[in-house]
Formats: structure tokens, sequence, C-alpha cells
């Protein structure tokens, strides 16, 4: 297994720990890449972090803590990426053919507005 660690970055020369302020992804989630995954709050900016690797998502802190400028606050299990990532890329192809169900009854519904030469 495994895991890319994510520390709190440093925000400012000052700046020597944040809040956390909101998690964007849940405990568990399959993240890609690029996601925001949670906002971090300091005295002088808010700032959000993003997954440097696509993977599962595990939570090492709660909303609202403390966290120190270098703190691990989460790690991404990039062994999940594999697994995880064609099941989501498939279930939005397994959702287009029942879109294209109900759009095959619009035709016969065009027919019967008069519009079936169209469809000859």
């Amino acid at each position: 297994m495994s895991k890319l660690e994510v520390k709190v970055p440093a925000a400012g020369e000052s700046v020597t720990e944040a809040t956390l302020a909101e998690w964007l992804k849940q405990d568990g989630e399959f993240v890609e890449q690029n996601d925001e995954i949670l906002v971090l709050e300091t005295d002088k900016a808010s700032l959000e972090v993003v997954a440097e690797k696509s993977g599962k998502l595990i939570a090492k802190a709660e909303e609202g803590a403390t966290v120190k400028v270098g703190q691990v606050i989460a790690e991404i299990d990039t062994s999940a990426a594999g697994a995880s990532a064609p099941k989501e890329e498939s279930a939005p192809q397994t959702s287009a053919p029942s879109t294209s169900t109900p759009q095959s009854s619009t035709p016969s519904q065009a027919s019967s507005l008069g519009e079936s030469a169209f469809d000859i």
C-alpha cells in the first residue's frame, strides 16, 4: 500500500499554524490528482489544498482543528487509484445507455406531432 502524506503548507514567513476550516472531500472518498480536498485558514489568508496524486483520502485531522505547518493532516492511498478509477469511469458509461432509452421514446412523441417525415 503506497501512501502520500498531505502536509500543511507554509502560507507565509510568519505563519506557523492554521485552522482546518473545511474538508471538501470526505474521509475514504476517492480523489483525483489536483482535486481540492480541504480549506485551511490563517490569520492572513485562506488557502485550498489539492491532492498531489489520485487515490483514497484518509483524513488525519478534524474540521476546526489547529494544525501546524508541516503537520500531516491527511494521506492519499495511491494504490487505490488503479482499482477505483475504472469504476468511476464506467458508471457514467452505464448511465449513458439508460438516458438514450427515454430519447428513443421522443421520436414517437415527435411523430404524433406530425414530425414523422423527419424519422423516415
